[in-house]
């Protein structure tokens, strides 16, 4: 339930060993590789460099798969594109296809992938071509189509050697203007063929006499004449049916084509197992450029779990046979450069990505993950609050995590909200809430609409066990470490403060014993002074010491915004449940009626599924902050740097340790 520990080893084998053992190690998962270093941070060789000890770099094997993974993924794209079949429940039960690390190889390697691929590549260029050739003549459609009452063809037009022809086209706005102006030229014809938005398009037919060319060219200026070169040699009409026919050929080619890749659709799955088994063999590729390497050998470093070191060894032993060296050395407690790796309970670590989210813990930090678990499920539950929302959230994740086939990771997440139904349920019971409604007879602890101010005050006192319990952990980890003083001056005097602070109001408020009242007073003091007195103990100085240390007690003020803070635990839970009593009492209003025998069952399903939805994705985010915020806030700092096994992140199958 905490930290796993970490051993660095140093692997030296024979270069033709090299690409079947890191084969192996991805098989056995577990390996966080080092990249060794040759150079320091100035760019010169390191004096722990050993001569002749160079970094393995492959480029052109890196350039290679990563042509087969684009072709792979293409392929599996243009698939996913086009073959349009509903996804059946069926499909969603089963999910992802099963792997393990050996029958995704031979699958790789008995598969005919790159026939596969390289004809449905083909086929995409094709489909890509013809989709542009269609999209072209569209465009050329368009065009043409402004010229569709020219009833000759312009090509004839311009033989003509007595006259002058033009097609154009002119602003909306100037159209009197050119109307005014061509009209007085006697040997000038023109026709207006279409009003396409703020343009005009005619056709010019004039003489060739130079006066009547001047008079003309004037009008166009005037009117900003644009002259259009429609390069067709038919009636636009004729070009145009033409074009019609073409872009019907080119559908039907494109019919065709789209059907042959819809016959591709049961290698699916096949080409994207492949594709997963490229990007492992690319990811053994990217990390073995962290390893250096002499003219024979190879030298690998990296960590691995401790309790793994003999499982490791034997894999090594199995490829490279008595032919390699091998050291090991466990990682020192202070060492910033471990990876970590959380191990924890069935329960905890399903809630260990929460703790990824913010931040992984240094490897002489104690993993937070089951020391949050129980009071995020209690919190969780507190904020949500309602027996129907909790069985419906039970009885989903339950059908999920039997029935549908999930990654490991998503299966985590599943688990996740399977454990906080529990909680949900006991504080609807609580509660007595039952779909926001009160069921007459069953007992309740308390009610939530008429004793808020006792909820109110539950929910402080949460607050402050969860943020003491904070403290105690920071006073455990301090004295752990031989700083036991620290102890005493970070959380014992806080205690104090606190502790008597809290009793003492409490105490004079409600008039209760005046001893209790006194002692608690003088706690309160003591705590006060001593946070005083060692708070700025690190300054320099007496002055910097005491105005650290009255800075220190100044702090005391976060804290009553960290109690005050847990007041959301109540809010929560009281505007969920006056949400789903207001949709109840809606559905009542309308009904009795042939109205509300439709509109009911719609209000309460689609209202109810609503409110649970927000009520459990604002339980989610105000429980996480409370995590965050006022309980890692106490002793938690984190920095660390996530253990990477050595396999890819899978999209496509589940790949089976």
């Amino acid at each position: 339930m905490a930290i796993v520990k970490m051993s660095k080893f140093e692997l030296v084998v024979f270069a033709e060993q090299r690409a079947k053992v890191l084969k192996a190690l991805q098989k056995f998962k577990e390996v966080n590789f080092v990249d060794i270093k040759l150079r320091d941070e100035n760019g010169e060789i390191d004096k722990d460099t050993v001569e002749g000890v160079i970094k393995y770099v492959n480029n052109e094997e890196l350039t290679h798969i990563d042509e087969r993974l684009y072709q792979l993924s293409s392929a599996i794209s243009l698939i996913k594109k086009y073959d349009k079949r509903k996804t059946r429940l069926r499909d969603i039960i089963h999910g992802n296809e099963n792997y393990t690390f050996d029958t995704l190889s031979k699958k790789a390697l008995t598969y005919d992938w790159k026939k596969i691929s390289s004809e449905l590549n083909s086929i995409g260029v094709q489909y890509s071509q013809i989709k542009s050739e269609i999209s072209k003549k569209y465009t050329r459609y368009d065009e043409i189509d402004l010229w569709e009452r020219l009833d000759v063809n312009p090509m004839e037009l311009k033989k003509l050697k007595k006259v002058n022809t033009f097609l154009g086209t002119i602003p909306l706005k100037l159209k009197g203007d050119f109307i005014g102006g061509i009209s007085k030229l006697d040997k000038t014809y023109y026709e207006e063929l279409k009003i396409v938005k703020d343009e005009v398009y005619y056709l010019v037919i004039s003489s060739i006499d130079e006066s009547e060319k001047e008079e003309l060219s004037e009008v166009f200026r005037n009117s900003s004449f644009s002259v259009e070169n429609l390069d067709i040699d038919a009636v636009p009409q004729d070009y145009k049916n033409e074009l019609q026919k073409e872009i019907g050929e080119l559908k039907k080619q494109k019919r065709k084509l789209k059907a042959q890749i819809k016959t591709y659709s049961e290698d699916l799955t096949d080409l994207q197992a492949v594709y997963e088994y490229m990007q492992n063999k690319k990811l053994r590729i990217v990390e073995s450029e962290k390893l250096a390497q002499t003219e024979n050998t190879v030298l690998i470093k990296g960590w691995i779990p401790t309790e793994k070191v003999q499982e490791f060894e034997k894999v090594v032993k199995n490829e490279a046979g008595s032919s390699y060296y091998l050291m090991f050395k466990e990682a020192e407690k202070d060492d910033a450069t471990v990876p970590i790796k959380l191990k924890n309970g069935k329960v905890a670590s399903v809630f260990e990505n929460l703790t990824g989210m913010y931040a992984y813990p240094r490897y002489n930090e104690i993993d937070p993950t089951p020391l949050f678990t129980p009071f995020y499920i209690l919190f969780f539950g507190m904020m949500g609050a309602d027996v129907g929302y909790g069985l419906v959230l039970l009885l989903a994740t339950m059908f999920v995590l039997k029935v549908v086939n999930l990654s490991s990771q998503m299966r985590k997440s599943v688990k996740f909200f399977f454990y906080l139904s529990f909680s949900v349920i006991f504080w609807g019971i609580l509660y007595g809430s039952y779909f926001g409604a009160e069921i007459s007879g069953m007992w309740r602890l308390i009610n939530p609409s008429k004793q808020y101010n006792t909820l109110l005050i539950g929910s402080i006192v949460f607050g402050v066990v969860h943020i003491f319990i904070g403290l105690a952990i920071k006073a455990y980890m301090l004295i752990r470490d031989g700083k036991a003083l620290d102890a005493v001056y970070d959380v014992l005097f806080w205690y104090m403060a606190l502790m008597g602070g809290m009793t003492y109001l409490v105490f004079k408020m409600k008039n209760l014993s005046p001893a209790v009242t006194s002692v608690s007073m003088w706690i309160m003091i003591v705590g006060m002074v001593g946070i005083v007195f060692t708070g700025g103990r690190d300054a320099k100085g007496v002055g910097a010491k005491l105005g650290g240390g009255l800075y220190s007690l100044y702090g005391i003020s976060s804290y009553v915004g960290d109690f005050v803070s847990y007041s959301r635990l109540m809010a929560l839970g009281l505007s969920g449940g006056f949400i789903a009593s207001a949709i109840n009492m809606i559905a009542g209003m309308i009904s009795g009626s042939w109205v509300g025998m439709i509109f009911i069952p719609v209000i309460l399903l689609g209202g109810h599924l609503f409110n649970m939805f927000l009520s459990f994705l604002g339980a989610y985010v105000h429980t996480s902050r409370l995590m965050y915020v006022e309980y890692f806030g106490k002793f938690y700092e984190g920095g660390g740097k996530p253990f990477k096994d050595f396999r890819t992140e899978n999209k496509y199958i589940n790949l089976d340790d």
